[in-house]
């Protein structure tokens, strides 16, 4: 037990570290990097509160002042990884409104209040007795709400910004492994609680569950590392090699080739016209593997498939609404004549690449 308290307290260390190393970084935005600092600081601290307690030293006078200190930092992770990704995606700093956030951390701070407002003697007492809950109105499902509130965020964060103009395919690709880590984290927390709460798991283990949780710790802070030279347009594939286009065998002189072929098919042959193209229409039209295919759309462009794809049946459908006085065409006959399948995708398409819908854009369009 001895060494995985060495463990754990080496990891709080480099925490810290890290957490330095984000307010010293000078590449990125200085905001979004000071709020990955407070994050890892933040979590640094829980480790060594966790140390503390599977020591048995968090009982001592020295250290008492640890005890449920790390209970509300628990609802401060989720808003700093939505300011955070806000941050990047929309470059907003904080608002006045953000101190909604920290409306359940005061909630918790005010409930633990009793506790944390104790004297050192009588903290140390209450501690020792194990009576701790018993001057507190911390519920017993308080745990479960703030498992709520990880998760809550997790899915508000990407949810919030992934259709943002300024997110692409490689910067989507990005925030799914950032927000991602964020969920693992969420849920190896939900686990351990669910485990213990149920007696499915000894306590006392609870530093294997603690392990994992690093681990996705350490690749939020690596996500927040690269994230400049994602936005600054290096593929995602390049910042992970073990993923996919590792060993594609398509060098970059002939990648640029079959870019520039790739647009003369679409300009001249113009088959996204058709509602049923599919990647492999695409990729023998190229002459090329579906994978290459892909890789040149994903890389060269910063657009998925479809994407790609319906940006170029936007464009058709922004000429046909320039001259629509004249074709006299209804939304639907558009929608259908530059290849979507239905009028919903198409309004969706549209307003994604321009921000107005297709009937806004007309009467624009008209009135110029």
């Amino acid at each position: 037990m001895d060494f995985i308290i060495l463990l754990f307290l080496c990891f709080a260390f480099l925490g810290l570290v890290l957490s330095l190393l984000f307010l010293l970084k000078k590449k990125g935005d200085r905001f979004a990097n000071a709020i990955l600092a407070i994050y890892t600081f933040l979590f640094a601290t829980e480790l060594l509160n966790n140390s503390l307690r599977w020591s048995g030293r968090i009982k001592e006078e020295l250290f008492i002042h640890f005890n449920l200190a790390h209970f509300p930092l628990w609802t401060l992770y989720g808003p700093l990884v939505f300011i955070y990704v806000r941050r990047v995606v929309t470059e907003k700093g904080l608002r006045w409104k953000d101190l909604w956030f920290l409306i359940p951390t005061l909630i918790i701070v005010a409930t633990l209040s009793p506790f944390y407002l104790m004297g050192t003697a009588e903290k140390a007492r209450v501690v020792q007795e194990g009576t701790v809950f018993n001057y507190v109105s911390w519920p017993s499902y308080g745990i479960w709400l703030v498992i709520a509130l990880l998760f809550f965020y997790a899915f508000f964060t990407y949810f919030s910004f992934w259709r943002s103009k300024k997110v692409g395919f490689r910067e989507n690709k990005w925030m799914k492994w950032f927000v991602g880590s964020y969920f693992g984290f969420s849920f190896m927390f939900a686990l351990y609680i669910f485990l213990t709460r149920f007696n499915l798991m000894d306590p006392k283990f609870d530093y294997f569950v603690d392990i994992i949780i690093v681990f996705f710790i350490g690749m939020l802070a690596f996500f927040g590392f690269v994230q400049p030279e994602v936005f600054e347009g290096k593929s995602i594939q390049k910042i992970l090699p073990f993923i996919k286009y590792q060993k594609t065998g398509l060098s970059e002189a002939l990648s640029l080739e079959m870019k520039k072929k790739l647009i003369r098919i679409m300009e001249v042959e113009q088959p996204y016209l058709n509602n049923e193209l599919r990647l492999d229409d695409l990729s023998r039209l190229m002459n090329l593997s579906r994978n290459h295919t892909s890789q040149i759309i994903n890389e060269h462009f910063n657009l998925s498939f479809f994407d790609f794809v319906n940006k170029y049946r936007v464009k058709e459908a922004k000429n046909l609404l320039m001259n629509n006085e004249e074709n006299g065409l209804t939304m639907t006959q558009i929608a259908y004549d530059v290849g979507f399948n239905n009028r919903a995708s198409f309004y969706k398409a549209f307003k994604k690449f321009t921000e107005v819908n297709p009937t806004t854009y007309r009467q624009q369009a008209n009135a110029s």
